[in-house]
């Protein structure tokens, strides 16, 4: 009797082995292709804005880009769209680095990605 329940723990334990390495590598998967999705969002909206601040100077009289105050006002529109810019390009950069995992994660192995990467060769 006691070598069956033995037999049971450590065949309950042995699955619980073999299935955590899987659920640890979906679960890091979901994770990095999550965070890519929020990055190209986040890009989206930068280019958005963007796009709304060109309207905005656009639609702007031309007498704004005249007198003293013009240079001033030049100038912080370009900073602003700089900003913009490189916020943006930041976002697509993170996104690409994390559809990056993600791709890498898919293609790897289950053993490999919890660490057990023994040799096969003699």
């Amino acid at each position: 009797m006691k070598t069956v329940q033995t037999l049971t723990i450590a065949s309950i334990i042995a699955v619980v082995l073999v299935a955590l390495p899987t659920s640890v590598f979906a679960t890091d998967q979901a994770t990095h292709l999550t965070l890519a999705q929020q990055y190209k969002q986040q890009a989206d909206e930068y280019q958005a804005k963007i796009e709304d601040e060109i309207e905005a100077v656009q639609s702007k009289p031309r007498s704004a880009f005249f007198g003293r105050n013009a240079k001033t006002f030049k100038q912080h529109v370009a900073f602003k769209l700089h900003n913009l810019e490189v916020a943006m390009a930041e976002n697509l950069e993170k996104a690409a680095y994390h559809e990056k995992m993600a791709a890498e994660q898919s293609f790897h192995p289950v053993s490999v990605s919890a660490g057990n990467t023994s040799n096969t060769e003699s």
